[in-house]
């Protein structure tokens, strides 16, 4: 399932880029043909015709950031689909998924975690209770001889 996702996000994450790229390349090219433009432009008309190219490079300029936005909110508008779209599949992996995994009659990762922390509860209430390490000898021997005793006698009978 990991490796889905990853595979899925790398391919959003190229597309992304190649956009990006493609968009940076026709902004280079649209920049440099308008620059070759004006110059020629300016060679060839009067101080009126300049004022009027001056009006239609600021709108150029302007339909440039109009197009720049535009393209960003393409972009994000394709990564949100990108990871609506993601959701929704390891959604629909899981809710089928599901039934399957029960009639396996694995445990939950719920049902382990759960486990796990009954045994360390358990853990904690059995280690106090244990006797200090230069004590144990002392004490084992005692309770171990008593058993001994007990079940000598009734293996003799």
């Amino acid at each position: 399932m990991a490796k889905k996702k990853a595979v899925k996000k790398s391919e959003s994450t190229q597309i992304l880029s190649r956009l990006q790229g493609n968009i940076k390349r026709l902004q280079r090219e649209a920049e440099g043909l308008l620059g070759r433009t004006r110059k020629q432009a300016t060679q060839l008309i009067s101080r009126d015709q300049r004022r009027a190219l001056d009006r239609l490079l600021s709108q150029a300029k302007k339909l440039r950031t109009d197009l720049e936005k535009r393209a960003e909110r393409a972009t994000k508008n394709v990564e949100s689909r990108a990871e609506e779209f993601l959701s929704t599949v390891e959604r629909e992996t899981t809710k089928r998924l599901a039934p399957i995994l029960k009639r396996l009659d694995l445990p939950s990762r719920k049902e382990i975690d759960s486990l796990s922390r009954r045994i360390a509860q358990l853990e904690k209430r059995t280690r106090p209770n244990r006797p200090a390490p230069a004590a144990a000898p002392a004490h084992v021997a005692s309770p171990a001889a008593s058993p001994v005793e007990t079940s000598a006698p009734s293996s003799a009978e």
